[in-house]
């Protein structure tokens, strides 16, 4: 235990670098989603077309971050030999 070293938590090199990547890849989304993906039709606004737009990229980049957090944080202290405790009664 002693090789792995002071535990970061939520601050995980890895794992900052990871959300960090994730809101630029929002941002693109979302830029994306409003100057190539909006229009007007007799349905919705241009404006509301936008406001759409942003909300579905902003909730698909969160729901992939989680996801991929979820991911990573299990793989940062494995369980390959579980270890069994006898229940004394």
């Amino acid at each position: 235990l002693k090789a792995m070293g002071a535990p970061v938590g939520f601050f995980a090199p890895g794992l900052v670098k990871g959300t960090f990547t994730f809101a630029v890849l929002g941002v693109v989304a979302m830029l994306v989603a409003v100057s190539c993906f909006a229009k007007e039709t007799p349905n919705i606004t241009k404006a509301d077309s936008r406001k759409l737009g942003t909300l579905i990229a902003w909730t698909a980049t969160v729901c992939m971050w989680l996801m991929w957090a979820c991911v990573y944080m299990h793989q940062m202290v494995p369980l390959i030999n579980p270890v069994h405790v006898e229940l004394v009664e």
